[in-house]
């Protein structure tokens, strides 16, 4: 599967897309990515995932990172912005 970093993320891990390889859910894949350089210290929070990070599978955002995934979706991890 590919996982799109966007914005901080991505400049963090020095990488904007990663490809994860056989995970068979949402949650899996964030492990799999939290392993690259100081993502994850950004995603993690305690012992849960910090809740102002938006995933967005398929074009569609989630919050069940149990949802399944399979070896064509695209997962996009990214922070919330604001602007003015």
């Amino acid at each position: 599967m590919m996982v799109r970093l966007l914005g901080y993320l991505g400049y963090i891990a020095g990488e904007q897309i990663v490809k994860i390889g056989e995970v068979t859910s949402v949650r899996e894949a964030l492990n799999e990515v939290a392993k690259r350089k100081g993502i994850g210290n950004l995603l993690y929070s305690g012992d849960g995932i910090w809740e102002g990070i938006l995933f967005i599978l398929n074009g569609r955002v989630i919050q069940n990172l149990e949802e399944p995934v399979s070896e064509d979706d695209e997962l996009v991890i990214t922070f919330p912005t604001a602007g003015g």
